[in-house]
């Protein structure tokens, strides 16, 4: 099973990743940033607007997470997508590519999300993580319909991964 983990940058992905590998020993996560990476240092790509625009990009991604789900049960993917479109696309054709696929939205309202951006202590955890606040709140709603939803405003990082581990445990019933 693939596991989308999408919401607003700053709001836990990477962390709930790391939490739920640590729970759960065939769990694995993959940075799907990765391929970001390439695409950026590909001569030239990236130079205005979003690189998940690119038509290559999703392709791209789609492959490699294909790749890494390989003996994963589940593979996390921790990444923000915010175009429908597009999501729908990267779901899509892992689906297509026969592997069993969900999204599980962290969902957090403006004012936490802030909140917890500005009292990250982390040197490089700076504003940029609210640049795209404005984006995830327009998609927000269209996100929600695309899956299961965490709402991670009072919980704390364990209770997250609690929940998700909880969703992961009832999809594999299913």
């Amino acid at each position: 099973m693939i596991v989308w983990l999408n919401g607003p940058l700053g709001v836990g992905k990477a962390t709930l990743a790391a939490e739920l590998c640590r729970r759960a020993a065939q769990a694995r996560a993959f940075d799907a940033e990765r391929v970001d990476r390439v695409f950026r240092r590909t001569a030239g790509l990236v130079r205005h607007g979003d690189h998940q625009d690119l038509p290559g990009w999703r392709p791209a991604v789609v492959a490699a997470v294909a790749r890494q789900a390989r003996g994963a049960d589940p593979l996390l993917v921790p990444m923000t997508v915010l175009r429908r479109k597009h999501l729908e696309e990267l779901l899509g054709d892992l689906r297509e590519r026969g592997h069993e696929v969900r999204h599980l939205l962290l969902d957090v309202s403006a004012p936490v999300l802030v909140e917890r951006v500005e009292a990250d202590e982390r040197p490089d955890a700076g504003g940029w993580r609210l640049d795209d606040l404005g984006a995830y709140l327009t998609a927000r709603r269209d996100l929600r319909a695309l899956g299961a939803v965490v709402d991670t405003d009072d919980l704390l990082a364990r209770e997250v991964a609690d929940e998700a581990e909880a969703l992961i445990d009832g999809w594999r019933a299913t």
